[in-house]
């Protein structure tokens, strides 16, 4: 099986987990599937402020007391809440990624079909760096409880970056 196939998979399966914690990001309760304790929970770390894009914000003026206005766009109404909650965003990510990776011989949006490699590459690393990186940092030192299915969904974009750079032009 070649390398883009299975990025292919890996971005399928990321873009299920996405799907599964929108859902609970939204559900009314947390779901028992996914708790598993004090120190597993995923509806502790999808229902936290961090959840959304907008907690960066309340990072650095809660946590970190920095002075820096406190910006609440999930608050705004449902709507900016679905846009702006991290796992739709990666499921956003994962599927144009997705996109690209199914259509590397074609011009797709703005992106050349010679730079195809080099964006979903890119836009991996940044996903790597912002969830296994930061939301991690955010569950093992704020929350202090993990989200099983994040640190799968981590694992998956994690092998995924690796997969797509053994891609050949």
């Amino acid at each position: 099986m070649n390398e883009r196939k299975i990025v292919s998979i890996f971005l399928i399966i990321g873009m299920i987990l996405s799907l599964f914690l929108v859902y609970e990001h939204f559900s009314a309760s947390a779901s028992k599937f996914c708790s598993f304790g004090s120190t597993l929970d995923c509806g502790i770390v999808n229902k936290s402020p961090y959840a959304n894009l907008d907690g960066i914000f309340y990072l650095l003026t809660i946590d970190l007391n920095i002075n820096f206005p406190l910006i609440n766009i999930s608050d705004m109404n449902w709507f900016f809440d679905f846009l702006t909650t991290n796992a739709f965003l990666g499921f956003i990510t994962l599927l144009f990624v997705y996109i690209l990776n199914k259509n590397q011989n074609k011009k797709i949006f703005w992106i050349k079909e010679k730079d195809n490699k080099k964006w979903i590459v890119g836009i991996l690393i940044f996903a790597t760096i912002y969830g296994a990186g930061y939301l991690f940092a955010i569950q093992k030192f704020i929350l202090v409880t993990y989200c099983l299915l994040c640190i799968l969904l981590d694992a998956v974009i994690i092998l995924s970056l690796i997969m797509s750079m053994k891609i050949k032009d």
